[in-house]
């Protein structure tokens, strides 16, 4: 594989591979170590990956993002963190004093029940809005059918409109 086809390859799915990892660790840190590890195995098996279509190697990517988080996970033995999503995964707006207070508050809420939904739900939603995947990409990064897609992502927002209504 030619450095330009790598470089293409990272270009198109480095974002989609920190938001897979930063939605299991909720760590910036931790999401740009393995976003960096996926992409060094990427590049030892170039060879495998140059003979693949784009969604195969979109989901080879997610695979190795997740299996890293899981690994790091049992290696470290420890509690997920509950570090803040990074300012850049909300749209920043120009407004009135008031009115950002207000939706600084808004933000900081829904990134913290973003946070709290069980793992599989947080995964499927941060593909989604955060790295803009269609429900379809989802579903085969995932292994499941869009439908199983299109259930997380309902039961996600009705536990985030449940977790909002009680904050």
């Amino acid at each position: 594989m030619a450095r330009w086809e790598f470089e293409a390859i990272y270009k198109a799915f480095s974002r989609m591979v920190y938001w897979a990892a930063y939605g299991v660790t909720k760590s910036e840190s931790d999401a740009g170590d393995v976003t960096q590890e996926t992409f060094i195995r990427a590049l030892k098996n170039a060879d495998k990956l140059k003979d693949m279509e784009e969604a195969q190697i979109k989901a080879w990517l997610y695979r190795v993002c997740i299996n890293l988080c899981m690994d790091n996970k049992r290696r470290l033995k420890r509690e997920q963190l509950s570090d803040e999503l990074p300012e850049t995964a909300v749209e920043n707006e120009a407004e009135l004093p008031e009115v950002s207070a207000v939706n600084a508050e808004q933000r900081r809420m829904i990134r913290q029940a973003v946070e709290d939904l069980p793992d599989i739900y947080r995964e499927t939603v941060m593909l989604h809005y955060f790295s803009g995947l269609q429900y379809g990409d989802i579903a085969a990064m995932q292994g499941v059918s869009e439908g199983t897609v299109k259930s997380r992502m309902a039961r996600a927002k009705a536990k985030l409109a449940k977790a909002l209504e009680r904050r």
